[in-house]
């Protein structure tokens, strides 16, 4: 069966077939991931040219298999587990400024939103900026330092942190890129979306109903 990256669609038996042909033994202990693989066949054609499909599931199963990123059973958020040691930090040094903690947790979905799509990491959220700056309790202007910083600091850890997840785990960073853009059908705001609804496990529920009202504010903005 050809297995180049322009596959197209298959039938639920053809895919079964690709999967026992391309994973081998692996077939057997793929459990779980097998239903999620199925999907990402389809998808990697028109998600990525760089890689084959043979080359590329090998390597979303053992993205799975190693939990580098879980994703909750609807596929509407991304739990990011291996970020829980960025996601502690934000909570100790941001524990009495929820507002300091949401934009850092945004910086973190932004960047990596931008990791995944080979874009330029931004600065910041101009519209959660603006939104804080005329909202109650206002932020004043002598504070957006402290955003910018808190911006800064999570876009820069999170950024080693994806370099160094795909290096101890001997995979291409360019293979967990597409892994990001087939799981949010390469939408931007789609994977931006699912990794802010992965965090909403770190707030309290009246932080949560913040949280969640900013939905609105699509990425990039």
């Amino acid at each position: 069966m050809d297995t180049k990256a322009s596959v197209k669609k298959l039938s639920e038996s053809e895919k079964e077939e690709l999967l026992k042909e391309i994973l081998g033994n692996q077939y057997h202990t793929a459990g779980n991931n097998l239903p999620l693989l199925r999907k990402m066949i389809d998808r990697i054609g028109y998600v990525d040219n760089m890689f084959t499909v043979a080359e590329l599931l090998p390597l979303f199963n053992r993205i799975l298999s190693l939990r580098i990123f879980g994703l909750v059973a609807s596929g509407a958020s991304i739990l990011s587990i291996f970020l829980i040691p960025i996601s502690s930090l934000i909570n100790i040094v941001n524990a009495y400024q929820a507002g300091l903690r949401m934009y850092s947790y945004r910086a973190v979905a932004y960047t990596i939103t931008a990791w995944a799509f080979n874009k330029p990491v931004q600065s910041g959220s101009q519209k959660i900026l603006a939104n804080i700056k005329t909202g109650w309790p206002k932020v004043q202007n002598n504070q957006i330092g402290e955003y910018h910083k808190a911006w800064k600091s999570a876009s820069d850890d999170v950024t080693r942190k994806l370099d160094i997840t795909a290096r101890s785990n001997n995979i291409p960073k360019d293979a967990l890129k597409a892994f990001l853009r087939i799981i949010s059908e390469n939408s931007e705001q789609k994977l931006c979306e699912m990794i802010l609804k992965g965090f909403e496990k770190e707030f309290s529920f009246i932080e949560l109903k913040s949280w969640q009202s900013n939905y609105f504010i699509r990425y990039p903005n």
